[in-house]
């Protein structure tokens, strides 16, 4: 996906320049400067010159944080994670009119007088150092959130089953691309009834998850290739009933930017680094249950091992 490097609606300077116009303006990041995290990609659409520059400077602070934000164009609006709109600007607002897509996504309207479902409505003036958690919030309960909620409440319809891939044992996929998580995760399971199937990435743990039904995904966030969030979107949506098997993630961050990023990826349930046998236990339990799957036997202290030098970047 190619990213805007300017602006849509703000004069372009030329190469090395800055114009008096745009100085100090929010410009959009190159995607070759990115870090291997996915930023949160914003599309902002009127506001003033001042505004511009307040945006600017938390745009360049959240390159140090997490999450990092990253200003998109036009041309990158249907990808975006979230919409800044000003209400009061004409042209932003006949754009926003022109876009049908807009009402599925989520949406910051400043000083409108009313907004779609789903979207959010701030009045001025905004506090530019608090956009992540504005943006959290608005990502939280935009129509994508809501979208999947009732999807989750409609009827399935009636599938063709696929065999599970034990059918003595709780079947249980573990993607990710660490040995030593897979292999912790295995001694973890394995004692406790599990039949437990490894894919050393996300592009194998799509097939994986394709070819067998599985009581529950155990799901690396960041690897190479693709990452937990793109795959956990695969499998759900080559699902044929419901939501798709049920997909924990696995992380050690516990910022509400990667649970919100989860929710809207379709997983069910988020485990961090380094994992707690009970609460893993736990959760393939429940699992287990929903799937009719042969659920394992509650744990024993004895055989609730900790592992602290698996805590590694996701």
């Amino acid at each position: 996906m190619k990213i805007n490097n300017q602006p849509s609606d703000l004069p372009v300077p030329t190469p090395g320049a800055v114009s008096p116009a745009t100085q100090g303006l929010a410009q959009p990041v190159s995607v070759d400067a990115a870090p291997a995290e996915a930023p949160l990609m914003l599309l902002v659409k009127g506001f003033n010159p001042m505004e511009h520059r307040l945006l600017n400077g938390t745009v360049m602070l959240s390159r140090r944080r997490h999450p990092r934000i990253e200003l998109v164009g036009d041309e990158c609006g249907e990808n975006a994670d979230a919409i800044m709109i000003d209400a009061g600007d004409p042209q932003a607002k006949a754009w926003a009119e022109s876009q049908t897509w807009l009402k599925h996504k989520t949406v910051i309207w400043v000083d409108a007088h009313a907004v779609p479902h789903g979207h959010t409505q701030i009045k001025r003036p905004v506090q530019w150092p608090a956009l992540p958690m504005l943006l959290a919030r608005a990502l939280e309960h935009g129509p994508s959130s809501s979208a999947q909620l009732q999807h989750a409440a409609a009827p399935a319809p009636t599938p063709t089953p696929t065999p599970l891939a034990s059918t003595t044992r709780t079947p249980v996929l573990v993607i990710d691309d660490s040995l030593a998580v897979r292999a912790y995760l295995r001694s973890l399971l394995e004692p406790r009834g599990c039949a437990v199937t490894e894919a050393e990435s996300a592009e194998v743990g799509v097939e994986a998850a394709a070819s067998a039904r599985y009581a529950c995904i155990l799901m690396d966030v960041l690897m190479p290739g693709m990452d937990g969030y793109e795959a956990c979107r695969r499998i759900k949506a080559r699902a044929r009933t419901g939501e798709g098997p049920p997909i924990v993630m696995l992380t050690s961050k516990s910022s509400p930017f990667d649970r919100i990023r989860g929710k809207m990826a379709g997983c069910d349930a988020y485990l961090t680094k380094p994992v707690n046998p009970n609460d893993l236990y736990e959760v393939v339990l429940r699992y287990a249950a929903m799937t009719n799957a042969t659920p394992p036997p509650p744990p024993s202290p004895a055989q609730s091992p900790t592992q602290p030098w698996l805590r590694h970047g996701t």
